[in-house]
Parts: C-alpha cells; structure tokens; sequence
C-alpha cells in the first residue's frame, strides 16, 4: 500500500510540474513559435494526424483491468476534439492525404488533423460514435478483420491480462512456469512491468508464438480468453456497416493484429491482402488506407500494402508529415486519456502543448521508430528489437 501511495504521489507531482511548463510555455508564446517553426518543416499548412484505440464511460475502472495506453473516455475525447475544432480543420484521412501531397499548398491560417482508431474496439462505436456525430467530425477506424464478430480478444489485452494477474499473485513473469520454449521468450522479454514487458513481447516475437505466451499464461493461470474485459471486446461487421453509414471509414489493419515486421514475406503479404478483401466482401467497398499493427515496418512491408491497393498507410511515429513524403509512411501521434491530463482535470495547455509537437521540439519528448529494415524468408526476428519501450499496442 505504502509503494501504491508513493507511485500515485509521484504521478501527482509529474503531471503538476508538465502541467505548470506547459501553461509558462503557451504564455511565452512558445507553442505558436513551434507551430510557425513545424509548418516550415512541413512545407506549409500541418496535416496532423491522432490515434486513439479504445473509448470508454469509465476510464479510472477500465484502466484496473486493461491497458491504460489504450483508453481514453468519451467526456476527454469530446474536449480534445472541442479543443482542436477551434484552432483547426477537423479533417477526413482522405482529405489530409490529399492536402499532404498539393506541391503547392495553399495559405491556409487553420491547420488539418485526421482523426483515426486503431483495433475496432465496440466502445467506438458505443461511445466514440455519438461523440464523432455530436461535434460532426470524420473518421478512420482500422480493424483487424479475422477477429470482428467473434469472442477472440487480441493478443495483447490477454496477454497483458495474464502478466497483472501474474503480479496479482505475487509472482514474477520468470515464473509463469510456462513450457520451456515459451518461457524462454517471456524471460528474455520481462520488464519493470505488465506493459513494459508486453511491449517487448510484440516487439520481439513471430506473431504465432505471441499468441502461444497468451494462451500459455491463460492454461497456468486458469483463465479463459472469452472472459477477459467486455471492453476489450471489438465490433461485428454489423457495427462496422453502421460506423461506416455514419461517416467512419474502415481501413485495414491485418487479418489477425500481427505485427508485419515479424512475419516471412508470404505472411505479411496474406495478411495485408486478406485484410483488404475482407472488408470489401463484408462492406462492398475496399479500405483506402492501411494501419501497421503497433507501428512497424519495413520497406518491403510499405510495398506490398502498396501493391494490395491502399492509397495509403499509416504509423505511430510522432514526428511531422512533410508533403512529398512516403503516403505510405505517414506519421500519427497516439492519444489516451492522460496525454492531456494535469494534477486538477483536463488541461487546455498540455493538450496545446502536446498536439502542437513542444515538448518534442524542446527534447522532453521522443518519437518512437517504427521502421525496421526488411526480413528475409524465413530469417527470424531480432529479439528484443529496438523501440519497443514507450510503445502503444496499436
């Protein structure tokens, strides 16, 4: 009790002392230097692009049991939007990839952002879509098609799952007591923490054996995949039609979530093309876009989503989209309920000051690298790849 206290106090003073930076920032003007400063990197007008994953009514009871990077409530949701929606553009993807590649682009004084959703989580469409629909804004959700309209969760909520239960009953992920191949990955992987731990996890392993270390913790710890969270549930292609009449496109994220950097070739290539002929068979138009899982690609990765027919694709690299840049590569800076969180509620300057890019402009941020370089067939994946830590399971 008393390390709970001492973490919560921390965290309390952390997002104080941000809190208080980012308010003497906006009072020197300093986000408006940055924003003059960004829109010359980027070769005029901003084109922003956010990502979101799971919304929720709840998010203090929500983020007991699932992933907190992944959440973000309805109430802060409608107050970013609010807040952007004054000083800029909300935006379709289409129309920001549009804009991304004028060669000569207009003078505009109000910058773009695209608004997307990773994963198909069923609270977006539960309770991001009134909120999408109330302030009238356009939106992409990216889903993982092999997995709507069933009661499969993704591999990282049941394996993020199996880790805080694992810490619930005071044992170590070295000892899982998993088989031995399984608990060899989970050794070299083990982290601070559940999340720190996951995110090494996805960045290190085959997608088939990421799935084996969840359904391992589930047998060890008798649990069972269907009961997991509700929330963590995603939505069935009935929803998907309805988010789509309502304005919400839906782009391509893979069949089975799989991070395409750790597949052979003829893998990641069924997964893209597979993804893409899912929609389109279930909805009756193929996906314009595409979303890497959790981030990473590579070269090859880029070209095939390109030979699939995608107009475009997208990362969770938070740096600036340039015009003329790769429409395959393009860059998103990802969201949850705490990126604009101070001690005292909801804080205009922090929101300000992240979504401007200032506290990456000073250093006191870092984008998290997505690309990797291509994989050979049947070459095996680094373990403990670089630029897992402080990544979102997107």
């Amino acid at each position: 009790m008393a390390e709970r206290a001492d973490d919560s106090l921390r965290w309390i003073l952390q997002r104080t002392a941000k809190a208080a930076l980012a308010a003497a920032l906006c009072t020197a003007g300093a986000r408006w230097a940055v924003n003059a400063w960004r829109r010359q990197l980027a070769g005029g007008r901003r084109v922003i692009l956010l990502s979101y994953h799971r919304v929720t009514l709840d998010f203090r009871g929500d983020a007991q049991q699932g992933l907190p990077s992944l959440l973000i409530s309805a109430e802060t949701l409608k107050t970013q939007l609010e807040q952007l929606a004054r000083e800029r553009d909300l935006v379709s993807l289409e129309d920001a990839c549009r804009l991304l590649a004028e060669r000569a682009p207009r003078r505009e004084p109000r910058d773009a952002v695209a608004v997307t959703f990773d994963d198909g989580y069923r609270g977006v469409h539960d309770f991001g879509l009134p909120v999408l629909q109330a302030l009238r804004v356009p939106a992409t959700l990216f889903v993982p098609t092999g997995y709507l309209g069933t009661e499969r969760r993704l591999p990282h909520d049941r394996i993020h799952a199996g880790l805080c239960e694992l810490r619930r009953r005071g044992r170590r992920p070295r000892e899982a007591e998993l088989a031995p191949a399984l608990q060899a990955a989970l050794d070299r992987c083990a982290g601070p923490g559940p999340a720190s731990t996951l995110e090494r996890l996805i960045a290190a392993l085959p997608h088939d054996l990421l799935v084996a270390v969840a359904a391992g913790l589930e047998a060890r710890l008798g649990m069972r995949e269907e009961d997991l969270d509700p929330g963590t549930r995603l939505i069935g292609w009935g929803e998907a039609r309805a988010l789509e009449a309502a304005g919400v496109r839906i782009g391509g994220h893979t069949v089975n979530h799989a991070v395409l950097a750790n597949l052979s070739p003829a893998r990641a290539r069924a997964e893209i093309e597979g993804s893409r002929h899912d929609v389109e068979a279930r909805l009756g138009r193929a996906p314009l876009h595409f979303a890497y899982p959790n981030g990473y690609h590579t070269p090859a990765v880029r070209r095939m989503v390109a030979e699939a027919g995608y107009q475009g694709a997208v990362t969770t690299e938070d740096e600036e989209n340039r015009r003329g840049a790769d429409c395959f590569a393009l860059r998103r800076k990802v969201l949850w309920e705490n990126s604009t969180l101070g001690a005292a509620g909801y804080s205009p300057a922090l929101a300000a000051c992240n979504l401007e890019g200032v506290f990456g402009t000073m250093g006191l941020q870092r984008p998290v690298p997505g690309e990797r370089p291509d994989q050979a067939e049947g070459e095996k994946p680094l373990e403990g790849a670089p630029g897992a830590e402080g990544r979102a399971a997107s």
